[in-house]
C-alpha cells in the first residue's frame, strides 16, 4: 500500500503492524524513510523488514515525469508470525 503521507501515516503505519497477518501473509508500505519519527521506532524498527531505496522517487502522470520526492522511501515489509489460530 501506498498511504497518504501527511499527519495520519503514522495511524496507517500502527494498523500494519498491528494487523494480525497469518504465516505467509505480507503487507508491503511504501513510505517516506523519516526514521526520527517515534511510529519508525515503535512500529518498524525490529517489527518490520525495510529495503531503503535509493535516491529519490520520481512520480508520472500522463508519461510526464514530475520532480523528485523532497525526501528518501522506504518499503517496509510485514509478515505473518505463523500463528494460524
Amino acid at each position: 500500500m501506498n498511504p497518504p503521507y501527511g499527519r495520519e501515516l503514522k495511524l496507517w503505519v500502527k494498523k500494519a503492524a498491528t494487523t494480525g497477518l497469518k504465516d505467509k501473509q505480507k503487507l508491503v508500505m511504501l513510505i517516506p524513510s523519516r526514521t526520527d519519527t517515534s511510529y519508525w521506532h515503535d512500529y518498524i524498527f525490529n517489527h518490520a523488514e525495510i529495503n531503503f531505496l535509493r535516491g529519490r522517487l520520481k512520480f508520472e502522470v500522463d508519461g510526464i515525469s514530475g520532480d523528485s520526492a523532497p525526501f528518501p522511501s522506504a518499503v517496509v515489509i510485514y509478515t505473518g508470525d505463523g500463528d494460524d489460530d
